[in-house]
């Protein structure tokens, strides 16, 4: 099931690739020919409920070093962005995923 997952991603991955370099008047495949899309990981985290949440470990405060995230969150949700200097959680929407681009793309 993972490996199946992780071709959809990869296909829209592609596809979000294609857009964005149509979006800065380049040839579709200009960001792809950068081998920007080249590279894959997959990382998965689950925690599961806790009756103590602040013994929990959790993943600490970082920033995506990818070209391109494409995150699915659960019902718990987890993710936050920095806004002004203050963490803002991001409350997850079912089905939907989360498309985080870096600052290599401004």
């Amino acid at each position: 099931m993972l490996i199946e997952y992780s071709k959809h991603v990869m296909r829209l991955g592609y596809h979000l690739f294609e857009l964005s370099s149509e979006g800065l008047r380049l040839h579709p495949n200009h960001l792809k020919e950068m081998e920007c899309a080249k590279g894959h990981s997959i990382m998965c985290h689950y925690h599961p409920p806790c009756p103590q949440p602040k013994l929990t470990l959790d993943v600490t405060k970082h920033s995506d070093t990818d070209f391109l995230t494409i995150l699915l969150q659960d019902q718990i949700g987890g993710l936050q962005v920095l806004h002004e200097d203050q963490w803002i959680d991001v409350p997850p929407i079912p089905g939907a995923l989360a498309i985080i681009r870096r600052d290599l793309l401004q």
